[in-house]
C-alpha cells in the first residue's frame, strides 16, 4: 500500500533519481533524499523495530535523528538511526534483535512476565545464591539490545572510513535554524570566521517544513550563507560536547571520502542555537506504531511527501498542533477528531498492538483511527549549556526547563528556541544580535590569548577589557503543563521505561530524579533524555508531592549523542616523519613500515637472511627515529637520578649507561641509553615513540618541581641521522671509515662513547652498545650527511658482505637476546621490577620517580613477571597477545613477543606471566587463536642467544 503523496513544495526527495534497497530481505523503492524510515513509510511499513525490554512493536515517533523507534542495521553497521540516515542504492537494511522475524518475535513473550521486569528488577531478583551469579549474568546478557557488531573482516574494511580534523573558528554556532543562521551571518559580517554546525541534512530547522509563510525567508538565509566565504557549514553533523576553554567536538557525516570525521574545534566564542525538541505525551499505548508527534507528521508530509496515515486523531495544545491538523487535511488525511488539551481534552488509551486501531478519549468516547498525533509541549535541549556549568530552571508558564543565561561564561552565548519563543522576525533579530556580540567577544578573547602568550611576556587581567553585554531576552509563550494522562504509558522509548516504573522507583526510595534515572535507566538510552527528561521529572515530582523545580533535572554530560568508537579513534593526522635515508631504502626495495610518526624499512625482502647476515657478518640498520635529547648543565646528574631508577651521579665522561624511567605509579614509562660526552654535556636516547613523552617528562620536573636546577634540554632527534652497525665484523667495517678513533676493545669497550669523524664528516658521536646482541656501534652523524655516511659504509663493507636489515630483523635479533621493548613487552600495569629489571632498580637511592610504588611492590606485591618461553613444538609461533591459561580457561598471562628464530631454528617467545608460574622450568599452556593449545616451559633468563654476553663484549 503506497503512502507516497503528490509532489510537495518543500520536498527534499529527487523524483528523477529512483533507487531500490532491501529491508529484511525484501526490495523496496525509494528516491534520493529519502531516509530509510521515510522510504519504508511511503511503502506502508509501520513497524520498524521491537522495544528493548518487552519487545513491543515500535514505529516512527519523531521521524528525525532522535527517533527511538527506528534503530536498524545497515549492512554490517549496527544501531543506525533509520529516521535520519539517507537511503543509498543497494543498501541492505534489517531490523535488530528480533527472532525469527520482526513480525513474529519470540522475545515478545517478555510481555507475559512483565510484572517480574519492573523497575530495578535485576537488583532485586538476582541477589542470591551467589553461586548462581554466572548463570544470572548470562540471563541478563540476553537482554542486551542492538544490532550485530562487525566481524574482524568487516572492521578491517571500515577502519579507514574515519578521519580527524582540527578547526579554530572565531565563532562556532551549534544549530542551523533561523536564529543560528542569523547569528552566523551577523558574526561573519562583523569580521569573525564562523563554523556553523547543523544536525539535519540541510540548514533551516523548523522552517524546512514551515510551509508558504516561511519559505522565502529560508531561501534568503540560505542564499546569504552560501555567499559568505567566512562561514563554513557542516550539515549532518552533531556537536558532541563542550569542554574547557571552548574545546568543542563535532562528528561530521555525509562526506564523500569517509563515513565520519571527528572535528576538534577550539572556538573563541560558542553560540548555542539548538532550538526546541517536541516531547511525547504519556498515556496507555503511546508507543503503538502510528502514534506520532506533530513535527514528525509535518516532516513526513512536507519533506518526504509521505502520508502518515488515513484517519487521524489529533491531541493539540499549541499552534504546532493546529498546523499539523491543517497539513493533514491539505494532503487528504481524514482528521476524524481533534482533542484540544487547552480546553481540557485528553487521550487516555490507544487500541491496537502492531498498529493504531483507535483511541479512548477522557470523556469515555472511542474513536477509530490509524494515526494519533500529539502536540503537547517542548523541551529545550540545554545539554551544551549545562556542560558549561549552567543549571536549567523550570519555567511553569512555558512548561519547560530553560537555561539561566546569566550563568553563562563570557565565551558562550545562546539564541533561538533554546532560550525563548517569538515570531520568525524576532528569532532572526535575536540571532543577529547574538552573532554580533559573539564576534565582538571572540575578538576580545583573541586579544586576551595573545596578551597572555609567552611571546607577549606575561599575563593579562581578564577584567581589563569587559565583554559586550548579551542581547535582550526573547519572549516566552505560555503553554499548558501536559506530561501524562491519568493512565500509565511509556516515558523512555529507548529503554522501555514506563511511568509506573518511575512511580515504583519513588515508592522504593529512589525519590530524586538522579536516583530514579539510575534505578530505572530512564534517559540513559541512545536519545540521552532529549525527548523524555521533562516527563521523567514531572512524574517523579507528582509521585513525591514536590514541584518540578524542587525535583530538578538529571545531569547532561558529553557526549550529546552516541558516537562510534571508530570516529573517536580515527586516524591521527600527524605529520609523517622520514629519515634522511628513506629514499635509499625505497630504491633498494624496502617494504615500508609505519611506526608511530615514522616511515621505516620493515625488511628488504628476506628478514631471516638479514638476521643471519648480522649474526655471521655485518649489517646496517637505520635507527634515526630513536629519540635523542641533549642535556647541558651542572645539574644533569641530579635530573638523571630523579627520572631513572638506577644511579647516575658517578657516570664518567666517555661512558654510556642504560636506564629505565618510571611514572610516579612505578609503571615503566620509557627506556634508553644516555652518554656523558663532556663535563656538563650528555646525549640521551629514548624509544622512537617515547621521544616527545620523555621530553615533556623532563621539562615537567624541571619547570614545576626543580626550577632552580641548571639544566637545559634540547630535542635533537631530527638533527642526527643514526646508523647501527652490528655483527661480528662490525669493528672491521667501522674502522675503515673512522680514522681518528681507536676501536680496539681495550680502548673502546662496551657501553662507552667516543666522538670523531666518520667518512670525512666531523662532529659525529659513536656509541658501543648492542640491542641486537652482537658487537655493534651506533653512529650519530649530522642529518645532512646521513646518506653519505650510509653509502660510505655500504661501499667500505662490500667485501665483508655488509647487508642492510630492517625493523623486522632487528626485532628478531633483540628477541633472541631477550631485550624488551617498552610498550610491547610492558603495558600500563608493568612496573620496573616485573619487567626483568630487578637488578637495575636501586631502591636505596634517596628518591626517584616511582620509588614509593616500587618499594611497596618489593615488600608486598607479587606481580606478573617477564619471562622467556620455549614451546614444546619448536615450529609453533604463538600470535602476540595470545593468552596463557591454566585449568582450561583461567588466564595467567599473555604472549608479548614471538618470532621464528633463524639462528636457533625454533620459535623464541617472551611473555608476561603470573609470578607463581614464572620460575624456570614451570610448564604452561598457550591458548592459540585458532583454538588449539600449545605447551611451553619457562626458560632460565630471557636471553636465548649468547646469554653470557660474549658477543657483545668482543
Amino acid at each position: 500500500m503506497s503512502m507516497r503523496l503528490e509532489r510537495q513544495p518543500d520536498e527534499v526527495i529527487d523524483r528523477d533519481a529512483p533507487l531500490t534497497f532491501t529491508w529484511n530481505g525484501r526490495t523496496f523503492p525509494a528516491y534520493a533524499g529519502d531516509t530509510i524510515a521515510s522510504a519504508l513509510a511511503a511503502c506502508g511499513v509501520r513497524v520498524f523495530s521491537r522495544s528493548f525490554k518487552y519487545h513491543r512493536p515500535r514505529g516512527l515517533l519523531t521521524a528525525s535523528y532522535l527517533d527511538p523507534g527506528c534503530m536498524v542495521q545497515v549492512d554490517d553497521e549496527p544501531n543506525v538511526r533509520g529516521a535520519h540516515r539517507l537511503v543509498e542504492p543497494g543498501m541492505r537494511v534489517s531490523s535488530q534483535d528480533t527472532w525469527p522475524s520482526l513480525e513474529v518475535d519470540v522475545k515478545a513473550a517478555n510481555q507475559l512476565v512483565g510484572r517480574f521486569l519492573s523497575a530495578g528488577f535485576y537488583y532485586k531478583t538476582f541477589m542470591g545464591p551467589s553461586r548462581l551469579w554466572p548463570a544470572y549474568e548470562k540471563v541478563l546478557e540476553r537482554f542486551a539490545h542492538g544490532g550485530e557488531i562487525p566481524d574482524l573482516e568487516s572492521y578491517d574494511r571500515r577502519r579507514h572510513h574515519y578521519d580527524k580534523r582540527h578547526a579554530h573558528p572565531d565563532v562556532l554556532v551549534a544549530g542551523g535554524g533561523p536564529a543560528g543562521m542569523a547569528a552566523a551571518l551577523a558574526a561573519a559580517e562583523a569580521g569573525a570566521t564562523v563554523l556553523l554546525v547543523e544536525e539535519e541534512h540541510a540548514l533551516g530547522g523548523h522552517l524546512r517544513w514551515g510551509g508558504d509563510d516561511v519559505r522565502s525567508a529560508l531561501a534568503e538565509l540560505r542564499r546569504q550563507i552560501e555567499g559568505t566565504a567566512a562561514i563554513e557549514v557542516l550539515t549532518d553533523s552533531v556537536v558532541l560536547g563542550r569542554y574547557d576553554d571552548n574545546w568543542v567536538s563535532v562528528v561530521q557525516r555525509g562526506l564523500p571520502t569517509v563515513d565520519e570525521r571527528l572535528v576538534k574545534a577550539r572556538a573563541k566564542t560558542l553560540v548555542v542555537a539548538a532550538g526546541l525538541v517536541e516531547r511525547p505525551y504519556v498515556f496507555a499505548g503511546n508507543d503503538v506504531p502510528g502514534v506520532m508527534l506533530s513535527t514528525a507528521v509535518r516532516r513526513l508530509i512536507e519533506l518526504h511527501a509521505v502520508s502518515p496515515g488515513r484517519r487521524a486523531v489529533v491531541l493539540r495544545a499549541n499552534p504546532d498542533g493546529d498546523a499539523a491538523v491543517a497539513a493533514l487535511r491539505r494532503v487528504g488525511v481524514e482528521v476524524v477528531h481533534v482533542e484540544d488539551a487547552r480546553r481540557g481534552g485528553d487521550i487516555v488509551r490507544v487500541r491496537g498492538r502492531d498498529r493504531v486501531r483507535g483511541v479512548h478519549l477522557a470523556d469515555g468516547r472511542r474513536v477509530a483511527c490509524d494515526l494519533v498525533v500529539t502536540a503537547t509541549g517542548w523541551t529545550a535541549p540545554v545539554s551544551l549549556l549545562t556542560m558549561a556549568g549552567v543549571v536549567p530552571v523550570y519555567d511553569a508558564r512555558a512548561a519547560r526547563f530553560r537555561p539561566d543565561t546569566t550563568q553563562l561564561p563570557d565565551n558562550i552565548l545562546a539564541t533561538g528556541g533554546v532560550v525563548g519563543d517569538g515570531t520568525l522576525d524576532e528569532l532572526i533579530a535575536h540571532g543577529e544580535a547574538t552573532g554580533r556580540v559573539a564576534a565582538t567577544r571572540s575578538a576580545v578573547v583573541g586579544r586576551r590569548w595573545r596578551a597572555a602568550s609567552p611571546t607577549a611576556g606575561g599575563q593579562v587581567d581578564s577584567a581589563a577589557e569587559p565583554c559586550e553585554a548579551s542581547p535582550p531576552a526573547l519572549p516566552v509563550d505560555p503553554h499548558p503543563e501536559l506530561f501524562r494522562a491519568r493512565t500509565h504509558g511509556i516515558v523512555d522509548f529507548s529503554e522501555d521505561v514506563s511511568s509506573s516504573d518511575l512511580v515504583t522507583a519513588v515508592a522504593e526510595g529512589y525519590a530524586s530524579a538522579e536516583l530514579a534515572k539510575r534505578y530505572t535507566t530512564a534517559t540513559m538510552g541512545p536519545v540521552q533524555g532529549k525527548l523524555e527528561t521533562v516527563n521523567v521529572v514531572a512524574i517523579v515530582a507528582e509521585a513525591t508531592g514536590r514541584s518540578i523545580q524542587q525535583t530538578g533535572t538529571t545531569t547532561w554530560r558529553p557526549p550529546y549523542a552516541p558516537v562510534t568508537l571508530g570516529a573517536l579513534a580515527g586516524p591521527e593526522r600527524e605529520p609523517v616523519r622520514r629519515s634522511p635515508l628513506q629514499a635509499w631504502h625505497e630504491q633498494h626495495g624496502a617494504t615500508p613500515l609505519v611506526a608511530g610518526a615514522w616511515v621505516r624499512p620493515d625488511h628488504y625482502g628476506d628478514p631471516a637472511a638479514e638476521v643471519r647476515a648480522v649474526r655471521d657478518g655485518v649489517g646496517l640498520i637505520d635507527v634515526t627515529p630513536i629519540g635523542k635529547l641533549e642535556l647541558h648543565g651542572p645539574d644533569v646528574p641530579r635530573l638523571l637520578n630523579l627520572v631513572y631508577v638506577n644511579r647516575w651521579s658517578k657516570l664518567a665522561i666517555g661512558r654510556v649507561r642504560y636506564g629505565v624511567m618510571c611514572a610516579e605509579d612505578g609503571v615503566v614509562l620509557d627506556d634508553g641509553v644516555t652518554a656523558r660526552l663532556a663535563e656538563h654535556s650528555y646525549l640521551m636516547t629514548t624509544t622512537s615513540s617515547g621521544a616527545a613523552t620523555v621530553w615533556e617528562w623532563l621539562e615537567s620536573w624541571l619547570q614545576t618541581e626543580h626550577p632552580e636546577w641548571q639544566v637545559h634540554v634540547t630535542a635533537v632527534t631530527t638533527a642526527y641521522a643514526s646508523i647501527n652497525v652490528a655483527g661480528p665484523r662490525s669493528r672491521e667495517l667501522v674502522r675503515r671509515v673512522v680514522p681518528d678513533v681507536d676501536l680496539d676493545p681495550e680502548a673502546f669497550p662496551y657501553m662507552h662513547v667516543r666522538t670523531g669523524s666518520i667518512a670525512g664528516v666531523a662532529d659525529c658521536v659513536l656509541w658501543r652498545i648492542g640491542f641486537t646482541g652482537e658487537l655493534s656501534y651506533e653512529l650519530h652523524v649530522p642529518a645532512g650527511y646521513g646518506l653519505h655516511v650510509w653509502e660510505s659504509l655500504m661501499a667500505a663493507g662490500s667485501d665483508l658482505g655488509v647487508r642492510a636489515f630492517g625493523v623486522e630483523a632487528q626485532r628478531i635479533l633483540r628477541l633472541e637476546k631477550g631485550h624488551l621493548i617498552v610498550g610491547q613487552d610492558t603495558d600500563g600495569l608493568t612496573r620496573a621490577g616485573s619487567a626483568g629489571l630487578d637488578g637495575l632498580v636501586k631502591l636505596d637511592k634517596e628518591d626517584f620517580a616511582g620509588r614509593p610504588e616500587l618499594v611497596w611492590q618489593d615488600r608486598v606485591a607479587d606481580p606478573p613477571r617477564l619471562v622467556a618461553l620455549r614451546t614444546s613444538d619448536p615450529t609453533v609461533v604463538p600470535v602476540e597477545g595470545s593468552q596463557i591459561v591454566t585449568d582450561g580457561s583461567h588466564i595467567r598471562g599473555r604472549i608479548t613477543s614471538s618470532r621464528m628464530s633463524p639462528t636457533l631454528g625454533r620459535s623464541v617467545v617472551l611473555a608476561q606471566l603470573d609470578a607463581p608460574l614464572a620460575d624456570a622450568g614451570s610448564k604452561v599452556t598457550i591458548a592459540m587463536v585458532d583454538g588449539r593449545r600449545a605447551s611451553a616451559v619457562v626458560t632460565e633468563g630471557l636471553a636465548q642467544v649468547d646469554p653470557e654476553g660474549e658477543r657483545l663484549h668482543g
